[in-house]
């Protein structure tokens, strides 16, 4: 099956994928979530957020989504060819994958990308989040009765995307609509949603390396190799608003390999 690629003025094309809703239309979006199934079925999502299906808010959020984002299960791979993307990038994907299929997946950004290409890794930060736990269990240990709420939120922050049965975005819409997502799509493990695994800058980087990669490296969420980085939106809106805050974001360099 061939997809298309899109290219910029320069010439580069851009890869994101297991994009969600983040994405920049002058890239290249690959995604197989129910927004990027609805993109190609305008009537479909009409009708479902007619019947009440799909809130104001999703179908609101469908609008903003790549009328020609790619829809496709990566767990089938990348579908491209090899060498064909000069930058690869996914956010809060990764941690989704099972640990064992990690590795298969950053092997095929590899192979898609060519030599001297770019990845960007954008994850929730491990060592962030372990050392908010422990500010906020020290605090309590010290009578600190007002770093309760805290202990409790840094521990669901690790915890909760592990091990939640139901969707994160239906906490606050009706029974019957819950009932009748989950009978369509599954449970929160089926449709992927759950975090299979977390990482901190020392094993994402091992990981990236052992896959082939060099110049493994941590940026900040306005800050990377990819040139004119700030101005496609991704990490940090343009005004600097940063899209996950507490996030890890590192990047490396495809090294020289197999193409031809």
């Amino acid at each position: 099956m061939n997809f298309p690629i899109k290219r910029l003025v320069d010439g580069r094309a851009l890869l994101n994928i297991g994009c969600g809703r983040r994405m920049n239309r002058s890239w290249t979006n690959v995604d197989f979530s129910p927004y990027a199934r609805l993109a190609h079925h305008p009537r479909a999502a009409r009708l479902l957020h007619g019947t009440g299906l799909l809130s104001d808010l999703r179908y609101e959020r469908l609008q903003q989504v790549d009328p020609e984002i790619v829809c496709w299960d990566l767990r089938r791979g990348i579908p491209y060819p090899t060498g064909t993307f000069d930058v690869v990038y996914h956010a809060h994907f990764l941690e989704h994958v099972p640990r064992d299929a990690a590795r298969l997946l950053l092997t095929e950004c590899h192979r898609a990308l060519r030599s001297g290409g770019i990845l960007r890794v954008v994850v929730p930060d491990l060592q962030a989040l372990a050392a908010a736990y422990l500010d906020a269990a020290t605090r309590l240990e010290r009578g600190d009765h007002a770093a309760k709420d805290d202990h409790q939120h840094t521990i669901a922050e690790i915890f909760e995307p592990m091990v939640r049965t139901g969707s994160a975005g239906n906490i606050h819409r009706s029974r019957v609509v819950r009932f009748a997502e989950r009978l369509i799509r599954g449970n929160a493990d089926r449709t992927g949603e759950l975090h299979c695994w977390i990482y901190d800058k020392h094993s994402l980087g091992d990981l990236l390396a052992g896959v082939g990669f060099t110049a493994v490296r941590t940026e900040e969420p306005a800050t990377s190799r990819i040139a004119g980085w700030k101005d496609f939106g991704l990490d940090a809106d343009p005004d600097g608003r940063v899209d996950r805050p507490g996030s890890l974001y590192m990047e490396a360099v495809a090294s020289l390999k197999h193409e031809g």
